[in-house]
């Protein structure tokens, strides 16, 4: 297995058990949507980035508490994501709920 088939597995792990680990519907819209960007193709580190973003973002305004294993399961998917896309507006993070 290559190195970025090691990434995509270990990035679809992740969003799997944060998705499974929650009924949340407004968190697990976008691992959803993340999900099946990564089966179509979609860059690994950027959809982390986004991924991660997102989550962080409705759980803040949502006002949700992570699990210790939910938190080290969003960590670890964001530790896999770039940087720069990261770190901006993180609405502009957010997987379109739309294009589902």
């Amino acid at each position: 297995m290559t190195k970025a088939n090691n990434h995509v597995s270990k990035a679809k792990s992740l969003i799997k058990e944060l998705y499974n680990s929650t009924d949340d519907f407004n968190l697990r819209t976008p691992l959803l949507k993340a999900y099946k960007r990564l089966e179509d193709g979609a860059d690994v580190a950027d959809l982390a980035a986004h991924a991660a973003s997102a989550v962080n973002y409705i759980r803040k305004t949502d006002e949700i508490t992570f699990t210790p294993e939910q938190d080290s399961a969003w960590r670890q998917l964001r530790d896999m994501g770039n940087l720069e896309v990261l770190y901006s507006d993180p609405k502009n993070n957010l997987l379109n709920i739309d294009e589902m």
